[in-house]
């Protein structure tokens, strides 16, 4: 039970205050730091999820492609804004060029957004299905096919050439995220480490 304080208010009868400085009985804390100082480790409901060293096909899926719209759109929006800024003529309103603005950055962001968010979609469900045919290894190796794999499924349609081309092109980016990982890590372990946990 907590402590209440009497308090008399001009005009008002007695009153009983709530003094959460002054906690007794039932072990409360002294501090409000303490009520928040919880775990920085993700909690796990089941013991099957706290094993896990990954995510699922599921939460992978989601994720990459939830990263990768969200990328998109605002590098199609910072493109857009420079392009209109680029459009603009001696003279015109604020008007004119905040419509400009918004109508360049927002066809951009989505078109840029969409994209990304598919090739994304793809590069995730490629990775999800390298790693169940090496029968759960996660890694450098499952990251860099499926850059290639994502890489020449997205351009399928527009032929060989473009799709090897893009393979490659898919190939190395993906390769190049797993070799600059360690560089990161020694410089960022924070960032790192919240990455993993997302």
């Amino acid at each position: 039970m907590s402590r209440a304080v009497d308090a008399q208010e001009p005009g008002e009868g007695l009153r009983r205050l709530y003094a959460p400085e002054r906690p007794q009985g039932l072990g409360v804390p002294t501090s409000y730091q303490a009520l928040y100082d919880l775990p920085t480790s993700p909690e796990c409901l089941f013991q099957e999820e706290a094993r896990r060293k990954t995510r699922t096909w599921g939460e992978n899926l989601t994720f990459y492609t939830g990263v990768g719209f969200l990328s998109g759109a605002t590098a199609g929006a910072l493109v857009g804004v420079r392009r209109a800024a680029a459009e603009a003529e001696r003279g015109e309103s604020a008007k004119l060029r905040l419509h400009r603005v918004l109508n360049h950055s927002g066809t951009l962001g989505r078109s840029y957004g969409n994209r990304l968010g598919v090739m994304a979609m793809v590069f995730a469900g490629t990775e999800s299905f390298v790693r169940y045919q090496r029968d759960g290894a996660n890694d450098w190796v499952n990251t860099v096919a499926a850059g290639t794999g994502a890489g020449a499924i997205y351009h399928t349609a527009s032929g060989p050439r473009a799709m090897i081309a893009a393979a490659v092109l898919g190939g190395v980016l993906s390769g190049a995220a797993v070799a600059a990982r360690p560089v990161l890590q020694r410089f960022a372990p924070e960032i790192v480490a919240r990455w993993d946990n997302l």
